[in-house]
């Protein structure tokens, strides 16, 4: 799979900042389709954020739920 990433980006420009909402897509709906893997990465959020288990699980389903209607929007 061809890498869509670009990595080139300042996260302090906001207003630039853009994302493929496809790959971001893909990506969180492979991590959360893998139990183990998915537990990793909400551990990982819940020690750079200080949010709860079920806080970071919300973002992640929020968030998927946003990119599937930009997704299909497009």
């Amino acid at each position: 799979m061809e890498n869509d990433f670009n990595l080139d980006f300042d996260l302090e420009d906001r207003e630039n900042f853009k994302i493929n909402p496809e790959v971001w897509l893909h990506t969180l709906l492979a991590i959360v389709g893998d139990k183990q893997k998915k537990e990793q990465v909400i551990q990982s959020i819940m020690q750079n954020s200080g949010f709860s288990h079920d806080k970071v699980e919300l973002i992640l389903r929020t968030t998927i739920g946003i990119l599937i209607h930009q997704t299909r929007a497009n």
